[in-house]
């Protein structure tokens, strides 16, 4: 079977996107949440976690609490409600970020919150916890 130099071409860059692909749980139609965290200081290494729901999984030690967050939430993270608690009124900036889908759908989040303590308990204490 011959083989134009434009199918060719094609296959050979289908073929190396699926080399590049990340490499992430197979389930037949996906999970229903799927999202990479990142917890930010302004001075200090990020910490970064995968999670993925239903099935629950991945970096984050407590993915199953944190889909039951986020599922109660239709994947929005600025609607879970805020842990109770104290903090400190330390000034030591975090960023966090979410990016991922819920149901197909694309989600983000992006927020600056005055110290670590603050970004936990105002994204109800699970998701950047760890």
């Amino acid at each position: 079977m011959h083989m134009s130099r434009a199918r060719f071409r094609w296959a050979a860059v289908l073929a190396g996107m699926a080399v590049l692909a990340p490499a992430v749980p197979a389930w037949a139609d996906g999970p229903a949440g799927d999202y990479l965290l990142t917890l930010a200081p302004r001075h200090g290494p990020a910490s970064t976690w995968r999670l993925w729901c239903d099935p629950d999984g991945g970096t984050l030690d407590a993915a199953s609490q944190a889909c039951d967050q986020l599922a109660a939430a239709d994947g929005e993270i600025a609607r879970i409600p805020a842990r109770p608690g104290l903090c400190t009124l330390e000034y030591a900036p975090v960023r966090v970020t979410a990016d991922g889908a819920w149901h197909g759908r694309p989600r983000h989040f992006a927020r600056t919150f005055p110290n670590r303590c603050v970004a936990v308990r105002d994204t109800g204490g699970i998701l950047f916890g760890e």
